[in-house]
């Protein structure tokens, strides 16, 4: 194999990478207004919290012992294209764009023209509208194996109450998620696979999800045959909950997955001093909720990681 051969760990350290630089040079998050100009210069924080499945120790450029010098050529190439200070002015104002301005579930019409404008600007082909705003582009030599990387692009109708200079321009609406941040990675990530193109060996497909707040922007995208021929995905998620270039993973299931249903609990109208002639909704369905509790603690495996919610229609 050719020392400069991009494998699957290539395409899945691009997107980890361009996450650490993306975190290290923007603000993440709604409550701090701080920017943070450090180069990825230095992942030591992501080599202790971050590792394989099967635990095996990861070296400084994210590469697996036993397997250094192929690969860890390669990456030592990717972190030196996203340190390029022109890549972090851009990451940067990518993200502040979005952020300025935040859409709701299948309303990302601006955010997918700013997508497609920059995948345009990379010559990077792409078809939409995929699920109405989504988009799927493709980098590669179109053959198998086909890697999936994927960013969510909605925002939430939460009105942001710092006072910043990129702050929403839309009222009501916030990139509170972090989902212009999933977005700007997805791009960052996509511009270095694209300078490397030549070099892979099979497909990397790029999904930029619509309505994941609403829980139904994926499963229309898989509808749409977004996952054609895809064989891995790989996705993840910024937090607040971590330090600066920190990446946290584990083996197994690691965000939530959400299942729904709806109850509804129909009562009698009556006077409250002769409450044996009416049927109380408010009481049953109190009763409902505290006893829908009991499913995690009773009915499901204390090893399984679940939590009952309920919201009043």
């Amino acid at each position: 194999m050719d020392y400069k051969t991009v494998t699957w760990m290539d395409c899945c350290r691009v997107f980890i990478l361009m996450w650490v630089l993306f975190n290290m040079v923007s603000m993440i998050g709604c409550a701090s207004n701080c920017e943070m100009d450090c180069p990825l210069g230095d992942v030591e924080s992501l080599i202790n919290n971050f590792g394989d499945p099967y635990g095996t120790p990861i070296d400084h450029f994210g590469v697996a012992e036993g397997t250094r010098g192929v690969e860890s050529v390669a990456a030592q190439e990717i972190v030196e294209l996203a340190n390029l200070p022109e890549n972090v002015d851009w990451l940067k104002s990518i993200r502040r764009r979005i952020h300025e301005h935040p859409e709701l579930a299948y309303e990302e019409f601006e955010t997918s023209k700013l997508i497609r404008q920059e995948l345009d600007r990379m010559n990077i082909s792409y078809r939409y509208p995929v699920a109405r705003t989504g988009v799927v582009a493709s980098i590669g030599n179109g053959n198998p194996p086909f890697v999936a990387l994927r960013a969510d692009m909605d925002a939430l109708p939460i009105q942001e109450a710092v006072e910043w200079e990129h702050k929403s321009k839309s009222p009501g609406k916030m990139h509170a998620c972090g989902h212009d941040a999933h977005v700007t990675m997805l791009l960052g990530g996509a511009k270095i696979l694209h300078q490397r193109q030549h070099l892979l060996q099979g497909t990397v497909i790029l999904l930029f999800q619509p309505a994941e707040e609403s829980g139904v922007g994926s499963k229309r995208m898989i509808e749409e045959g977004a996952l054609e021929n895809v064989e891995g995905i790989f996705a993840m998620h910024v937090s607040s909950d971590y330090p600066t270039s920190v990446i946290g993973s584990k083996p197994g299931p690691l965000l939530a997955g959400c299942g729904f249903f709806k109850a509804v609990i129909t009562g009698k109208g009556g006077h409250a001093a002769i409450p044996q002639h009416s049927i109380d909704p408010i009481l049953a369905g109190s009763a409902s909720v505290v006893s829908l509790q009991h499913l995690v603690s009773r009915e499901a495996n204390p090893l399984d990681s679940q939590l009952p919610s309920s919201h009043p229609a």
